[in-house]
């Protein structure tokens, strides 16, 4: 299962609930059928029958089944998320961020920095942190610098530009 949000509230009192994606600007839950909910307990599966934003950040849900305030109440708090299965193919070039978490990172030279911990955009591009016992290193994932990626053997070769293991 794939972590994608959690349902912050109800939306009125049809049973609509308000849905805070992990990744807002994600495009992977507009071509998904189904979501499991877990709140507590085993995750439970449910069709998505509607999904439009609310704002930026937040988007309203209907799930079949969901059809009243009191059913949308017990859901609140859940975690949404994604079977493995349901999770659309990366396009090329592109990547999942938990795709990237626990790779190891090398160097062209052959030498290794550490392992991926974390991935964040800061808005122009998406940032690796890469870290070794106490060492920390922001790798941007662009061109220059990443030179290969490799999910499957869990291993990724960049290129160090000035400054950026320095």
């Amino acid at each position: 299962m794939l972590r994608v949000g959690r349902i912050s509230g109800t939306h009125g009192l049809k049973g609509a609930l308000r849905f805070r994606p992990d990744n807002p600007n994600s495009e992977t839950l507009e071509l998904v059928k189904r979501v499991f909910l877990e709140r507590g307990g085993e995750p439970r599966e449910f069709r998505i029958t509607a999904m439009t934003p609310l704002n930026a950040a937040t988007r309203r849900i209907t799930l079949e089944g969901v059809a009243d305030i009191d059913a949308a109440e017990a859901l609140k708090g859940a975690v949404v998320m994604l079977a493995d299965e349901d999770v659309p193919a990366a396009k090329p070039g592109e990547f999942y961020y938990y795709e990237a978490i626990g790779c190891e990172v090398f160097l062209t030279d052959g030498s290794r920095l550490g392992a991926i911990e974390e991935v964040f955009s800061n808005g122009a591009q998406d940032i690796w942190v890469v870290r070794d016992g106490e060492r920390e290193v922001l790798v941007p994932v662009i061109e220059d610098v990443v030179k290969a990626m490799d999910f499957a053997a869990r291993r990724v070769t960049i290129e160090a530009i000035p400054g950026l293991i320095d």
